[in-house]
C-alpha cells in the first residue's frame, strides 16, 4: 500500500540543516548536487526533534551503492544482507543507505521468516515500511528542510510511545534483533512499548536463538555502552530477553537481594554510563568482567574443593565462564585475554597489598610515595593493571575488598590514557602480553597427578 506523506516545514519542526554536523551536510549536499535525493534520517532526526546531540549521522537516498561510492573519495561499500556505504571523515563516518524496496519476491528468507539477503532497492514510499520503529522512520529533507513523516512518527515521539510499524510479530521474526533494539530504545529513551509491540515479543524472543553469536555479541555491546546501560539490563530481563544473550546469568539478577550478582552488576553498569556521558572511553573488558565475575567465583570454588590452589582454580574458573558466556555470545579473543588478565589479578592486588591500618596502607600517603616490594612492582607492570585497579576499586564499593587495598593501588596506578585506556579496536595481539600457561583439567573428584621424579 502507498502510505499517506505528511510533509512538516521547518518552522514547525524546528529542526535546522545546520544543526546536522559539517560532514553530514556535506554529504546531503553532493548526493543533492549529483541529482539524487537526500534525507537525514533515523535516530539522528529523533534526537534532534527531542533537543538531544546525536550521536551520529545516517543519509538515506535514492542513489545506489557504487554511484554513492563515486560520489566521495573516501567511501566504501559493506554488507552482504544488504549493502550500504560508510562515508569516512578524520573524525566521523557517515552511513548512506539506498532507500529499500518493498516486500518482494527479490527478498530471501529462512523458513521462520527471517531475512537472509536484502539487496532490494526501492522508493521512499517503499523504505518507509523497511525502518524499525515509528520514532526512526522520520526524513529530514535537505533540499526543502522539510520532515517527512509517514507513520506518525512525531506523535510517537512527543507522546514517549515506541512503536513496530507494521505487524510486530511478522518484523520480529524478519530480524529478531529487532527485539533487542526495543528495549535498548526503551530505556535510553525512557519510552514505553505500546502493548502490541510487547506482547509479540513474547512469542518471538526463541528466535534470538538463531542469530549468530558474532552478532550478538555486536549488539550486546550496543546495549550495555549505549548511555543507558544499567536500565536497559533490566529492560531486557523484564522482557524475557536476557538469558538469550547471557545464559545462567537471568537468574542470578535480582534487584532487591543482596546476595545477588546484581550487588556487583549495577555499580559496573552505572560507571559505564558515567563514562559515556562524560564522552570517555570505555572498554567492553571491564563490562564483561563485571557481569561474570560473581558467577566465576563460584566456578572458583568448586574446584578449589577439589583440591586445586586458588590461582589454578581462578584460571579453570576463567576457562568454563568464558566457555558458558559463548554459548550465545562470541567474545573476540583479544577481548577475552582482556577479561581474563582483570580477573587473574584481583587475588593478586589482594594478597599483595599492605594490611589495612599497616605503614605504607596511609591515605594520607602521596601517589609514588614509599618503596614496592619486587612483586608489588611487576604487578604494576602487568597487562592491564589500571583496568584491573579499576575493578578492584569497583569490588571495594561492594564491601568485596577493603578500601585501603583500593586506596594503595590506585596511588600505583597509571595515570589515565595509559595503555590501558586505548580503545579494544586500535589493539594488536601482542599488546596482551603472553598468555600464562593453565593447568591441566581433570575430572571432578580426581586428584593432580605428582609432579615429583
Amino acid at each position: 500500500m502507498t502510505p499517506i506523506q505528511t510533509r512538516i516545514p521547518a518552522e514547525t519542526h524546528g529542526i535546522s540543516l545546520n544543526d546536522l554536523s559539517d560532514n553530514a551536510r556535506f554529504v546531503l549536499e553532493r548526493l543533492h548536487e549529483g541529482g539524487f535525493e537526500a534525507y537525514a534520517v533515523g535516530g539522528c532526526v529523533r534526537d534532534l526533534l527531542r533537543g538531544r546531540s546525536p550521536k551520529d549521522f545516517d543519509v538515506v537516498t535514492d542513489a545506489r551503492p557504487e554511484q554513492v561510492k563515486r560520489l566521495f573519495k573516501r567511501a566504501r561499500i559493506i554488507g552482504r544482507r544488504f549493502k550500504i556505504v560508510h562515508v569516512v571523515f578524520r573524525d566521523e563516518l557517515i552511513e548512506v543507505t539506498t532507500f529499500r524496496g518493498g516486500d518482494t519476491g527479490e527478498i530471501k528468507r529462512a523458513d521462520g521468516g527471517m531475512i537472509t539477503r536484502d539487496n532490494v532497492f526501492g522508493s521512499i514510499h517503499e523504505d518507509v515500511w523497511r525502518r524499525d520503529f515509528s520514532c526512526n522512520a522520520l526524513y529530514l529533507d535537505f533540499a526543502s528542510g522539510e520532515l517527512i513523516d509517514y507513520v506518525e512518527g512525531l506523535t510517537d515521539i512527543h507522546s514517549g510511545r515506541l512503536r513496530v510499524i507494521g505487524e510486530p510479530e511478522a518484523r520480529y521474526r524478519e530480524d529478531p534483533v529487532r527485539m533487542l533494539r526495543a528495549a535498548r530504545f526503551a530505556a535510553k529513551l525512557g519510552f514505553h512499548l505500546t502493548p502490541d509491540s510487547e506482547k509479540a515479543i513474547a512469542h518471538c524472543r526463541e528466535t534470538l536463538a538463531d542469530i549468530s553469536p558474532a552478532r550478538l555479541f555486536d549488539e550486546t555491546v550496543k546495549l550495555l555502552q549505549g548511555g543507558a546501560g544499567r536500565q536497559t539490563v533490566l529492560e531486557l530481563r523484564r522482557l524475557g530477553l536476557l538469558e538469550y544473550l547471557f545464559d545462567g546469568l537471568a537468574t542470578w539478577i535480582e534487584p532487591n537481594d543482596p546476595a545477588s550478582d546484581w550487588v556487583l552488576i549495577e555499580p559496573v553498569l552505572e560507571a559505564t554510563d558515567e563514562r559515556v556521558a562524560k564522552e570517555l572511553p570505555v572498554n567492553p573488558a571491564f563490562l564483561f568482567a563485571g557481569l561474570f565475575w560473581r558467577m566465576l567465583g563460584r566456578h572458583r570454588v568448586q574446584w578449589m574443593h577439589q583440591r586445586v590452589s586458588g590461582d589454578d582454580a581462578m584460571v579453570l574458573a576463567a576457562d568454563e565462564v568464558l566457555a558458558v558466556a559463548a554459548r550465545r555470545l562470541m567474545i573476540p579473543r583479544r577481548l577475552a585475554e582482556i577479561i581474563r588478565a582483570i580477573w587473574t589479578l584481583q587475588p593478586e592486588l589482594e594478597r599483595h597489598a599492605p594490611a589495612p591500618g599497616a605503614p605504607g596502607n596511609s591515605q594520607g600517603k602521596e601517589k609514588g610515595e614509599g618503596k614496592l616490594t619486587d612483586e608489588q612492582r611487576a604487578l604494576t607492570e602487568a597487562p592491564w593493571f589500571r583496568a584491573a585497579v579499576d575493578f578492584l576499586c569497583l569490588r571495594s564499593r561492594t564491601s568485596e575488598v577493603d578500601e585501603s587495598v583500593c586506596t594503595f593501588w590506585r596511588r600505583h596506578a597509571p595515570e589515565r590514557g595509559s595503555r590501558d585506556e586505548v580503545p579494544i579496536e586500535a589493539l594488536q595481539p601482542s599488546d596482551f602480553g603472553k598468555k600464562r600457561r593453565r593447568p591441566r583439567r581433570r575430572k571432578p573428584g580426581g586428584r593432580p597427578k605428582s609432579t615429583g621424579s
